[in-house]
């Protein structure tokens, strides 16, 4: 019998609600509200596959509605935004 793909929460990710990215006025997205450090692209991708990201801009809160190669990408229900992330370091 065939089944879809399993994503499982670690141990780590046990008993956490939310992953939240900051979104600033760049387009990118940040680990921390004063945008210093810009967010890692598995971090990202990973609390999106979970279902458990939330990306924050100064004025609104979002859900991303895709995940594609270069971000994820927020609406406000009019306008598509994509949202980038750093790239993991090899």
């Amino acid at each position: 019998m065939n089944m879809l793909n399993t994503i499982y929460e670690t141990g780590y990710d046990l008993h956490v609600a939310n992953y939240v990215a900051y979104l600033h006025t760049d387009k990118k997205l940040y680990e921390d509200e004063a945008h210093k450090v810009q967010a890692k692209k598995a971090d990202v991708e990973k609390a999106f596959k979970l279902g458990r990201l939330i990306v924050m801009a100064a004025d609104k809160t979002y859900l991303p509605v895709a995940l594609m190669a270069a971000g994820v990408v927020v609406t406000d229900g009019t306008t598509p935004t994509t949202c980038t992330m750093a790239a993991d370091e090899a």
